[in-house]
This record gives C-alpha cells, structure tokens and sequence, in this order.
C-alpha cells in the first residue's frame, strides 16, 4: 500500500545552429548577473543541508523530504499547498504550490532527491559533506542533482517573499528513487496516484539539462527534448564442467568471450533526428580540425562508415550518433581446477527513442552468430517519444540565456542517460530538460568519486532558474 503523510492544516533551425558563432570569454565589466545575497545564503544552506542527508537506496529520502517541507512552512507556504508521500515509508516526493491567476496551465519543475551510492575511502573529501574548495563544491549529488533541488527551493521561497503572482501556478516537484528506479520511482508513483497535483501545461526537468562547457569556455546552453531508453541484457554459456586436467574442446568462458568481442566490435547504424542534427551542427562549429570534418561527413551521409569510426572515440558526440551497448559485467567459473559450468555477461544499452526492442535483440543474434550463447532481456526498453520543440519555450530560454551571457546561444540535445523525463513524455506532458548549469566536459564526475559543480556555476543557475520561473510562469 502507498504511504502518504498528510500535513496537519517550433523548433530552432538546423541551418542556423551550424552558423552559430563561436563564444568568447566574457569581459570582466559584463559581470554574470547574480543572486540577491540573502538568496544565495538560502540556496547554499538548502544544499549543505541536502548533501549532508545521506539518500542513497538504502536509506530512502524521507528525511531530506521533511527537511525541505520544514523550510517551505517556515517561509509561510500553507500547508494545503504542500504534500508529502510516497509509496514506502522511507521513499516520499515533495510536491509545491506558489498559485498564479489561474488563467493557465501550470508550469512543473522537478529535480530528484535520492543519489547513488558513495562510499567515503575512495573520496578525497566526505561524500555526504558540502565542502567547498578549489573552487568548486564538492560532495554526492552536487551535480546530480541535489543542487537543482536547493536552487529550485530557493527561487520558490524567494517569489513568494517578493510577493510575485504569476499568471500560472509554480509546482516543485522533488522525487524519490531516480537513480534506482524500480518499484519506487517518485515521478511515475506521483502520476499514478496524485496526477492532480502534478498536472501541467509544461514540466522543466533539471536533471535533463546543462550549459555545455569545453576547457573552461562556455559553449552553449542545452534544452533537452529527448533521451536514450534504458535496457539491459545478459548473455550465457554452459559446459559441462569436469577437471581442468582434461578440458573439453568447448569452454563456455571462451565461447563467451568471443560472443563479446563481437559485439564490442559493432556499431549500430548512425540514425540522426531533428535535434541530434541541430546539436552535432553546432558542435562542428567549436571543435574544428578532424573531429569537425567527421562530423559534418556524418551529418551529410549517417552511412559514411568511416566517419562514425573516426568519431567513435568522442564519447559525447558517438553517443548521439547511434544506438549503444557495451559490456559491464562479466563473470563466469568455479574454482581455478574446475572447469567453468557457466559464464555470463551484462549488456547495458542506451537505444535511441526509436530503436525498435525486436530488433536490438535480432541484431545481438547476427552479431554474436552463436546459438549456443542465451540472450536475455534483463530490463526491457521504455521508450518515451521526443518532444517537439516548442518556439516559445524556445524563444525564453533563449532569451534569459542571453541576459545571463549574452553570447551564448541555445541547442537542443537528446541525453545519453535516462532521466525521468520518459514518465512525465510518457504521460503526455510538454517536457524539456533544462537547468543553466554549466559544466565542462571534460569534469563529468555525476556517478563517479569526487563529484563536483563550480561554485561559480551554482549561483549563475540560481539566478538563471529564478528569471526562468519567472519568464515561464508569466506576468500578473
């Protein structure tokens, strides 16, 4: 049974992205605009405070719900415009209300509250510490994403304090178990069970979205119109085992590995939409040189075979080119004189939006050209369709992003990883991924040891996300 606590009272042109003209560093005197102080202190305490909660699986994401209801009481949200629950006791979503005029659809902002795991002896600093040094903040979910949770909360409580009534109701929405998905998942439980208070006329995903950076230069903003489905499978061998004296000719770790080396091997087919093409046009025009002339070959002929090689090695750009599963798991054998009576392999897949699961699983069978070799499906594919992008949306990211950096232009991108974006597109929501944050690519710790966001770039968003809210929501 659900557990739920009751409080008490038109797309950008692709021509246009290829000329886009290359960024520079910005003046000195053209400083970033910034946050009003108190702000900034109200964001920094919600993310020390986060961090500091530790919501990975195990421990669920209770505490760091009530703490944030707890900062929306206190700032005089009403208890009727706030909820808490969830499907298990320690799983629960943090839903909010700022009410507009009514006079339309409400605009939804979601961000996750859970983290995946960390553990402390393969950190330099405290996971589940807020530390800030060398300029940049340090500490599990910094980047992914606890930051848009703070940053969110913070422009909330900050509309309401200025008095601010938009012409659309502002819903937060802060879930439970992204990262682990499963039974638990806060987006698809918020849908299923409390739809009402999270109907909307649009939904921003700040999990879905970030500035792009590349050696320190910014390069664009992102407004993410689709992703990857996630889907993993597993191949297996058997043999009969015995003494390793006196082998057989078959060895299922052998057969299995050279199942492996063909699929290592192969590329699925470049298929490029709308936005991949838009995004790799633009990216063309900042990389330059060899990688450059790969791309545009690509996007001239997705069949050239031998651009896509050449790109194989840019992992932003051939994640957007195709279809991919690698290898991540691998075990097999019993005991070093025995020999093996199975071995297995997972297959993590990220398919673009369209790729039909039949199919995937058909190519796996003509790749690997083995009968002997079991291929299961260990988490199917859950496609969401791609979302059209809209030329208003569009046209007010584009402009907050340019009275955030005036130079900066805004691409549209597919994510390589999953989002819960495919709950809200499955649901039949106007859905984008956007945030402000920027990142350079070449520091992409989300998931990993050590994970960080500048400083800098939490309180550019911060500021960004509070012009965004504002733009989107609509005036009085």
């Amino acid at each position: 049974m659900p557990h739920v606590r009751r409080l008490p009272v038109a797309l950008v042109a692709v021509a246009a992205l290829a000329a886009l003209p290359v960024p520079r560093a910005t003046p000195a005197a053209a400083a970033t605009p910034r946050s009003p102080a108190d702000s900034e202190h109200l964001a920094h305490a919600l993310f020390a405070e986060l961090v500091g909660i530790d919501t990975t699986h195990a421990k669920g994401d209770a505490k760091a719900a009530e703490a944030l209801i707890a900062r929306f009481r206190a700032a005089g949200f009403p208890d009727a415009d706030l909820f808490i629950g969830g499907p298990k006791p320690d799983k629960m979503n943090v839903v909010v209300r700022l009410h507009g005029t009514g006079r339309a659809p409400a605009v939804l902002f979601n961000a996750h509250l859970d983290v995946v795991e960390a553990t402390r002896d393969t950190w330099t600093v405290d996971p589940f510490v807020l530390t800030e040094k060398d300029g940049y903040f340090w500490g599990r979910g910094t980047l992914d994403v606890k930051g848009e949770v703070a940053i969110l909360s913070a422009n909330l409580i900050r509309l309401r304090a200025e008095g601010w009534k938009p012409t659309r109701d502002i819903i937060l929405a802060f879930n439970v178990d992204e990262e682990a998905g499963g039974d638990a998942n806060g987006v698809e439980w918020l849908l299923k069970e409390r739809r009402a208070l999270v109907e909307a006329g649009l939904v921003i995903n700040h999990d879905a979205g970030h500035g792009q950076a590349r050696d320190g230069v910014k390069l664009w903003n992102t407004i993410q119109t689709s992703e990857k489905a996630y889907a993993t499978y597993s191949l297996t061998t058997h043999g009969p085992g015995g003494h390793s004296s006196v082998p057989w000719r078959d060895n299922p770790i052998a057969r299995l590995a050279q199942a492996l080396v063909r699929l290592d091997a192969y590329q699925f087919p470049v298929r490029l939409s709308e936005t991949t093409r838009g995004y790799l046009s633009a990216y063309a025009g900042r990389v330059g040189g060899e990688e450059a002339a790969a791309i545009r070959a690509i996007l001239a002929n997705p069949a050239d075979a031998l651009a896509a090689e050449r790109l194989r090695d840019s992992r932003v750009v051939n994640s957007q080119l195709h279809s991919t599963c690698p290898v991540t798991v691998v075990a097999g054998g019993q005991s070093e004189s025995a020999l093996p009576i199975r071995a297995s392999a997972t297959i993590q897949c990220r398919l673009l939006p369209d790729e039909n699961a039949e199919e995937v699983l058909a190519t796996f069978r003509r790749v690997i050209a083995d009968p002997a070799v079991e291929i299961g499906v260990e988490f199917p594919p859950d496609p969401s369709p791609p979302t059209a992008l809209d030329p208003a949306v569009v046209a007010t990211v584009e402009r907050v992003t340019r009275e955030m950096w005036p130079e900066l232009p805004v691409v549209p991108v597919m994510s390589a990883g999953a989002s819960d974006n495919v709950f809200w597109r499955g649901a039949g929501l106007e859905t984008f991924g956007v945030s402000g944050t920027f990142v350079d690519e070449s520091d992409l710790r989300a998931h990993g040891k050590d994970e960080r966001v500048p400083v800098g770039a939490f309180y550019e968003s911060l500021e960004f996300s509070y012009r965004l809210m504002k733009a989107l929501a609509g005036p009085r």
